[in-house]
């Protein structure tokens, strides 16, 4: 996993060659040469199955400025929140395969199929991979009225009243419901997950206390701790984080397989020219690779990612798909 430094502006060697070599990653034929040259003619519309707020503004406002001026046409941000991301993605799957309709989303694309069984899309058959964009990590926070300093201290007091603590959960195929979920399955405890449609939504009433924990993303729960209002627990990654250097991982405090961290890609219409989804994925690695984008990612808590092929995208989601259906198997939860 690479993580960009502000410090240093200029970008990653391997992101120079890419960049270098945007000529020869397509292999298309003169007529697809043609095809996306001629691409984009008109605003690119970006669906984000989430509402504003959290890290998909932290890196996709400036991400979809950058792409603004490389492609010579705007890249616009839908929000579709709602349905568990399904609201969003389906107008998607829907949309022409003519690479003027984005999805912005995240790992729960895969997820999702293990917990709905009526989905009106397909997450893979419906869907082309054209570009990672970056991977956040999530911390568990409490409100600063709960009597418990650190993780050992809240599992505690949540296994002396159990099923009486609450959650948030922006949907059950999300990385902060999984997370919760595994560590409730390792640590034993039972807590009530409240359903929201993001995390932004559910920051006022996890302050007031009305909901008694929960994973939040970086950019939300980190000017919240350092004004004493949220009480920082433990972070969902493989690494501490610079933003907050004094909040232990997960497998520090005793909990290894209780983290799950997630991605967020662009996907196309499965149909989209092919030419036109490797000139995305080029496109996309180049506004990556622009010091103001990775400084306003990394003051979001977010890191961003080395490029992957459309392939990798694809084949990454393939194995995604059945992982989390053993999941939702093996630990009972229920289904829609």
């Amino acid at each position: 996993m690479a993580v960009f430094s502000s410090r240093n502006v200029q970008a990653p060697r391997w992101m120079a060659v890419l960049v270098a070599s945007l000529g020869l990653s397509c292999g298309a034929g003169s007529v697809q040469a043609q095809s996306a040259a001629a691409w984009p003619s008109k605003p690119i519309r970006m669906i984000v199955p989430f509402p504003p707020g959290g890290p998909t503004d932290a890196v996709g406002r400036p991400m979809i400025e950058k792409l603004g001026s490389l492609l010579g046409q705007s890249v616009v941000s839908d929000w579709r929140p709602g349905g568990n991301t399904v609201i969003g993605t389906d107008a998607v799957a829907k949309s022409a395969p003519d690479g003027y309709t984005w999805l912005f989303t995240t790992f729960t694309h895969t997820t999702t199929p293990a917990f709905n069984k009526s989905l009106p899309y397909s997450p893979l058959d419906d869907f082309a991979g054209a570009a990672m964009v970056c991977t956040f990590p999530a911390i568990a926070v409490i409100p600063v009225a709960t009597p418990a300093r650190n993780l050992a201290e809240f599992v505690a007091l949540a296994r002396s009243q159990p099923g009486k603590m609450s959650y948030l959960s922006p949907g059950v195929g999300s990385s902060v419901f999984l997370n919760t979920e595994l560590l409730k399955l390792h640590a034993g405890i039972d807590m009530q997950a409240v359903p929201y449609k993001g995390l932004a939504p559910a920051l006022p009433d996890l302050l007031s206390g009305r909901l008694s924990f929960g994973f939040v993303a970086l950019s939300l729960a980190v000017p919240q701790v350092k004004a004493g209002k949220l009480r920082a627990l433990a972070l969902a990654a493989p690494r501490r984080n610079a933003l907050v250097p004094d909040v232990p991982t997960m497998a520090e405090v005793g909990y290894p397989d209780s983290q799950v961290l997630a991605w967020f890609a662009i996907l196309l219409p499965a149909k989209t020219p092919r030419d036109i989804v490797y000139r995305v994925n080029r496109e996309v690695a180049r506004a990556l690779a622009d010091p103001d984008v990775i400084a306003r990612a990394e003051g979001g808590g977010v890191t961003l990612e080395p490029p992957k092929s459309p392939e990798e995208i694809d084949t990454m989601m393939r194995a995604e798909v059945p992982r989390w259906q053993k999941f939702v198997r093996d630990a009972r939860i229920e289904v829609q």
